[in-house]
């Protein structure tokens, strides 16, 4: 008998086991890139201890995926966070990534990624109600016959 059963939180690692290695499967039935996730991160420090500025993000095959980008509001409009995804892309160029990309809300940065020559390329309506998520992209590498970035 087949059942499914709901459940909250992080799987058991046995069944996180079982799916990462039929995705894996997959992948080499199907002659499909590796998955293979890393995490990288920068951090800002004032007085070598306090946290005032992070960008988490994760490398999935050649993209950069900007999961978290924080400054302190103390430290707002020191160009902390213009610095920081500076310091991403300049290592999506020196490892020959295709590019960054990343999920912001209406309600935070979404010019500030326009004005760093990002492109939106999803919007998703009362995401949540009354609000919206947008998807933002920046291409650094280009091959072939791909468009370069967007002009100033």
């Amino acid at each position: 008998m087949i059942e499914v059963r709901f459940s909250m939180g992080i799987l058991k690692e046995c069944h996180q086991q079982k799916l990462k290695a039929g995705f894996a499967g997959h992948t080499r039935k199907t002659n499909a890139p590796e998955y293979e996730k890393e995490r990288v991160n920068w951090v800002v420090n004032k007085d070598s201890a306090l946290l005032i500025g992070a960008l988490t993000a994760d490398i999935l095959w050649d993209w950069m995926y900007i999961d978290e980008l924080w400054v302190d509001k103390n430290y707002r409009s020191l160009g902390i966070a213009k610095n920081l995804m500076k310091s991403a892309e300049e290592y999506s160029v020196s490892h020959d990534l295709t590019g960054l990309w990343l999920w912001t809300q209406s309600w935070q940065a979404a010019e500030f990624y326009e004005k760093l020559d990002f492109v939106e390329f999803a919007r998703f309506d009362d995401f949540p109600k009354g609000h919206q998520r947008i998807g933002f992209r920046k291409q650094v590498s280009f091959s072939g016959t791909q468009p370069g970035p967007k002009a100033s």
